[in-house]
């Protein structure tokens, strides 16, 4: 879900308006602060009226119409404007509590421009201020913001402890801090796909902010309900929910959330086979350009025309359409990476320096003892010796700690939780940095994609934990008979793929026949219930002509297709044929085996 806008500039917004007279200047910027939340239109009317009275305003005031311009640039997705608006904004306020606020406003629109570095160095001086903070309102807004960073930079684990500490300390204090604190509970365990905990989450959520005169954030938590619906399938349930909020987010012209929605109708409606709506969705979608915030829209709608064009049999548009949906997926792994990487080097950089700061204090507290002991009487050294040995140990312990942390966070970057395989892009690099070292030599290169058959159908009717049962078996009886330097990585939901160094396409054909008859024999009564795994696999070797992974990557992709159109279950071998016939229909396209 999209949040970063209103919900993270809604937070320091105060909801009450007072009735005065049209020159009592801090009521005309409450009233705008009420619009903010209700009417951005009206709104921009009152900071104009402000503007035209600039000479008249006192710095604070002055301040603060700048800030609340920068809300609406922010609205409108010019982070650019909206950041330096707020630069000004500081020069002319010097309220601790006010650059607080200023400083989390900034942080959102580097998230935005994709600025994680900035955005993490501006979170984590907030987090400092939270302790020395002892105004309970303040510290509560503080820890929802922190949340709201938390989320857009995928640490969900930590979005969900500052809003579960926010919703404790925002409790028949503030309905606004709380009414955000429950949002962002639930999405944090929707994004942990906890279904079952979000759709309860988001239910209270709505009721509660609904209830207390805050409408744009029970839209948000109608939208969350909607996702909960599409993740279970239920269609029906996500359309007269995403029918409902689009209406309402076309009244506030919020553009960033009619897009979202626009891309889940899409979703939706062919999800109910309506196909005729579902194109017509997607199709808005296609349409916008393809800056950051759009990417996952459209990765969505490129996905959705693909299956729509698969369905009618026009097969070289569901290519196409397959094709961006790729493309977008990448740029989509490549920013979870940048992110990945900012938060676990600031999280790497704090502790570094809360390691620094312990190591200076205890050679100040050393040398302190040393000077004492020297001055007592001989008797005292025994006291110095264990206290030297004692804090030698306490370092080791210290330093050995710290160099499992470290480990332990590279191995969370780069592994799958669900299987322990390489995750995509660990496993990319990883076969990149391979076929280099093979390409210099002139030696053998192969990859084997493959995809568990009808893997939806075995999640609808037997739930997710069954799923994740049959996806945790097949890594362990694929795992064994692939060489440790081969390179096993989940490409995401069923799909794996097998990187094969030193292995030409006869090697590559063994070890996936051995892998689909492996597959084929699991037994599953353990998990529960009794059902059969396959698998569709696709091949391909490396040319002369290659220069990266890539080449070779789509090129097996083509033949999983193969396999997949083939009546499953079985492992098809690239071959140029396969360019020049549809890949996903056919007989005779491709090296079939089994």
């Amino acid at each position: 879900m999209h949040f970063i806008i209103v919900a993270f500039f809604c937070l320091a917004l105060s909801s009450a308006y007072v009735n005065a007279e049209e020159n009592d200047f801090d009521t005309i910027l409450d009233e705008i602060v009420y619009s903010l939340t209700v009417s951005p239109q009206k709104s921009t009317i009152l900071i104009d009226d402000m503007l035209s009275r600039w000479s008249a305003l006192s710095a604070e005031q002055k301040s603060r119409v700048k800030v609340y311009q920068a809300i609406l640039k922010t609205y409108d997705a010019e982070y650019q404007a909206s950041i330096q608006l707020l630069r000004e904004a500081e020069q002319l306020n010097s309220s601790d509590v006010s650059l607080n606020q200023i400083s989390q406003y900034l942080a959102t629109n580097y998230i935005a421009l994709k600025n994680y570095p900035a955005a993490l160095e501006l979170m984590e001086k907030n987090l400092e201020r939270i302790s020395e903070i002892s105004d309970v309102s303040i510290k509560v807004a503080s820890y929802v913001r922190l949340a709201n960073l938390a989320m857009e930079l995928s640490a969900y684990q930590d979005m969900k402890a500052y809003a579960v500490e926010a919703m404790v300390l925002s409790q028949n204090l503030d309905t606004k801090q709380h009414c955000f604190a429950q949002l962002f509970v639930a999405v944090a365990d929707l994004k942990q796909q906890e279904y079952e905990k979000a759709k309860n989450a988001f239910q209270r959520s709505k009721v509660f902010c609904e209830g207390n005169q805050f409408p744009l954030i029970g839209l948000m938590s109608r939208t969350g309900l909607a996702l909960v619906a599409i993740e279970t399938e239920e269609f029906k349930g996500s359309r007269k929910l995403l029918e409902h909020v689009l209406k309402g987010y076309q009244e506030f012209n919020f553009q960033t959330e009619i897009n979202h929605v626009n891309a889940l109708l899409s979703q939706t409606y062919l999800g109910l086979g309506d196909y005729a709506q579902a194109e017509e969705f997607a199709n808005k979608v296609m349409g916008l350009s393809d800056e950051p915030s759009h990417i996952n829209y459209k990765a969505i709608a490129s996905r959705v025309l693909s299956q729509l064009y698969l369905e009618s049999e026009q097969f070289e548009l569901a290519y196409d359409y397959l094709e961006s949906h790729q493309q977008y997926n990448t740029l989509i792994l490549d920013d979870t990476k940048a992110k990945a990487n900012a938060y676990q080097m600031a999280k790497f950089k704090h502790q570094e320096q809360a390691r620094e700061i312990a190591l200076l204090n205890q050679e100040r507290q050393l040398m302190q003892t040393q000077k004492e002991l020297d001055q007592s009487d001989q008797t005292n050294s025994l006291m110095l010796v264990t206290m030297l040995i004692g804090s030698i140990f306490f370092l080791s312990l210290f330093l050995l700690s710290s160099h499992r942390q470290k480990i332990r966070y590279r191995k969370l970057a780069l592994t799958d939780r669900l299987t322990g395989v390489y995750n995509r892009g660990a496993g990319q690099d990883f076969a990149e940095n391979e076929f280099i070292q093979i390409s210099m030599r002139n030696a053998n290169f192969s990859v084997v994609l493959f995809d568990l058959d009808f893997f939806k159908t075995l999640n609808d009717r037997f739930g997710h934990a069954t799923g994740d049962w049959a996806l945790k078996h097949v890594v362990a009886v694929v795992k064994p008979l692939i060489r440790d330097s081969d390179i096993f990585c989940r490409m995401g939901g069923e799909e794996f793929a097998l990187f094969l160094p030193y292995s030409n396409q006869r090697a590559a054909i063994e070890i996936a026949e051995r892998c689909k008859t492996a597959i084929e024999n699991i037994d599953t009564k353990y998990s529960g219930h009794t059902f059969t795994i396959n698998a569709s696999f696709g091949i391909s070797s490396n040319i002369e002509e290659d220069l990266s992974l890539d080449p070779i990557l789509k090129r097996a992709d083509i033949a999983l297709y193969k396999s997949k159109g083939s009546g499953r279950n079985c492992v098809t071998v690239y071959s140029e044929e396969l360019e020049h016939k549809d890949p996903l229909n056919g007989l005779d396209n491709g090296l079939k085996f089994s």
